[in-house]
């Protein structure tokens, strides 16, 4: 039986996720997971596609206090007392809602971070972003509140090109192991620990693939996004690796929990088209 190998939490959109080994998991996701957004001062939001040096920022919150840490910037700690929580209109893609304002501090120290004015905002004890076509409340993900990616569909990627890629890169919030590559493409439904989740959908890839995390920069040889185009591209042109989840209930999911497939998709075909298997 795979197993749950990894659980990434990203308290912020586009900077550094941490690690756990427990997390509760409500319809939002992980909780505390992309709490946080960084946007321009009209509300368009800022992420690793044009500003690649985010993820050189990591961050802790434990719903009392945000901690920021940076390679080349002094830490920041500051209370969620301290938040202005004034409401402040964003977008993620095509969903416009109000999210609230954090403090001057946050904002001046996401603007050195930046290279250009920005604001830090939060979502707020719970999300207003609801998404209709999903069902469920998502956070400042860009589109669903969970990603998972095999351990193995990485070793295959790995296998095609330099080898080099590492998990980070793909910023999932679960890691499964014990399978074969791409074996999530083919399941629609799945329980861990207290939570069962509904695989909606294969995550389509863009250029946020190519940055490096540990340097905060781009790769100029755009890989891994050229080998998979040669082996991942769907019937509709896009690139997928990894598969989109929605959880059907709130539990607790641990490391090392087993991962029980209840449904596959449609006789058992892949959720997606490939090429080169």
């Amino acid at each position: 039986m795979p197993t749950l190998a990894a659980i990434h939490r990203y308290p912020i959109k586009s900077t550094a996720g941490s690690s756990l080994q427990r997390a509760r998991v409500e319809e939002e996701g992980l909780v505390g997971d992309r709490r946080f957004m960084v946007v321009k001062p009209d509300g368009t939001f800022l992420t690793a596609r044009t500003h690649p040096g985010l993820q050189l920022v990591r961050a802790q919150f434990d719903g009392e206090r945000l901690t920021l840490t940076h390679n080349t910037l002094p830490p920041v700690d500051v209370a969620r007392q301290e938040f202005s929580v004034q409401p402040f209109d964003t977008e993620v893609w095509t969903d416009a809602f109000a999210a609230k304002t954090t403090n001057d501090s946050l904002d001046k120290w996401f603007s050195e971070a930046a290279g250009e004015p920005a604001r830090l905002l939060w979502l707020g004890e719970r999300s207003p972003r609801y998404r209709e076509s999903l069902g469920v409340r998502v956070s400042f993900a860009d589109g669903y509140p969970l990603l998972l990616i095999s351990e193995a569909s990485l070793e295959d990627l790995n296998g095609r090109n330099d080898g080099t890629h590492v998990m980070a890169q793909f910023r999932p919030n679960l890691v499964a192991a014990g399978t074969e590559p791409y074996a999530e493409d083919r399941w629609k439904r799945i329980r861990i620990g207290e939570v069962t989740f509904r695989i909606d959908a294969p995550c389509a890839r863009c250029a946020m693939v190519t940055v490096d995390p540990a340097k905060g920069e781009k790769r100029a040889d755009k890989e891994p996004l050229k080998t998979l185009a040669g082996y991942r591209r769907g019937d509709k042109g896009k690139v997928y690796f990894g598969q989109n989840l929605v959880a059907e209930n709130s539990g607790e999911i641990g490391v090392d929990d087993p991962i029980e497939v209840l449904e596959f998709s449609s006789q058992g075909e892949p959720a997606m088209n490939v090429i080169d298997r």
